[in-house]
């Protein structure tokens, strides 16, 4: 049965009240569409997990700077459809511009500190559209889940902040980050690079490749990490527009010395070609549990 395609506020709110009335539980997967395989992932797990999946399609124009990439970014609706039904979606919300922000709405989200470093420090403002759309989208679906992708870790845990602040019942899943064979973390974005610029990024995932496996072999030193991630990146003149260590439970805090509890490795890096330009992200985690380490394994496997 395809799912249910719904536009408006009080459509949603009446389809879910019947779904709870039911006790049917209810997941929830917010996207701005371009749904490609890590998404589906997202879709798939809520699906595998509650009776009813919501999935949102929106592009959110508060959370881009002036000069960043909302007029062009890619809009795939049919296809997201398609992907949303494939992976177990009963619900799509997609509600225009005018129905998330009615004329004369005023209210702004703001979870500071962890907002003001990493994306936050060279975006200023987008972790205030992040929050203030996602929380609107929380309130109106009222999941009992909501599910996140680790490669946008950073807003995974300003998401989980802002959910803790506020007493939000939504409880927030993060989802370990889906790979291209080539170790290319799946994105939206990805679509925008030529073969040239596809080369170029390739050079993202190695270098957190190579942090992954001297870890792996035992290497501590935070400084060592660093500078053989950054010596492969400059294999192909790339400075990251950052690339740090960062403490997992406060991103404020960043990690110096030797690595003595675990920790997100960081990097966001512009990709340049052809006249134009595509702003990547990425992460891994270090820790002791399976889990993070069968990913930095993978990790390692895809991109050497």
């Amino acid at each position: 049965m395809p799912p249910a395609i719904i536009t408006r506020r009080h459509e949603l709110f009446s389809y879910l009240s019947e779904q709870r009335l039911n006790k049917n539980s209810i997941g929830f997967v917010p996207t701005m569409g371009a749904l490609h395989e890590g998404h589906a992932s997202l879709i798939q797990k809520s699906a595998s997990e509650n009776d009813c999946t919501v999935v949102s399609i929106f592009v959110n124009p508060k959370q881009f700077g002036p000069n960043e990439d909302f007029a062009k970014y890619p809009r795939t609706f049919q296809n997201d459809i398609d992907i949303a039904t494939q992976h177990g979606a009963k619900v799509i919300f997609a509600p225009s511009i005018e129905e998330m922000y009615p004329q004369g709405f005023l209210t702004q989200v703001s979870v500071s500190g962890i907002t003001e470093v990493l994306c936050g420090a060279h975006r200023p403002g987008h972790f205030n559209g992040v929050t203030t759309v996602v929380l609107l989208l929380m309130n109106l679906v009222q999941a009992n889940y909501i599910y996140l992708g680790q490669k946008d870790f950073q807003q995974v845990q300003v998401i989980k902040k802002m959910a803790t602040d506020l007493f939000h019942p939504t409880k927030v899943i993060m989802v370990p980050t889906l790979r291209e064979k080539d170790g290319l973390a799946m994105s939206s974005r990805n679509r925008y690079l030529n073969e040239e610029a596809r080369k170029k990024a390739l050079f993202i995932p190695k270098a957190l490749a190579l942090i992954a496996k001297e870890f792996l072999n035992g290497e501590k030193s935070i400084d060592h990490l660093l500078k053989i991630s950054l010596t492969e990146l400059k294999k192909e003149n790339l400075t990251p527009q950052y690339l740090e260590f960062r403490k997992i439970d406060d991103l404020t805090q960043k990690c110096e010395g030797n690595l003595s509890s675990e920790a997100v490795v960081a990097i966001a890096q512009i990709i340049e070609f052809e006249g134009t330009s595509t702003r990547l992200i990425d992460n891994i985690l270090l820790g002791n549990d399976s889990p993070n380490t069968k990913a930095l394994e993978d990790l390692i496997a895809k991109a050497f």
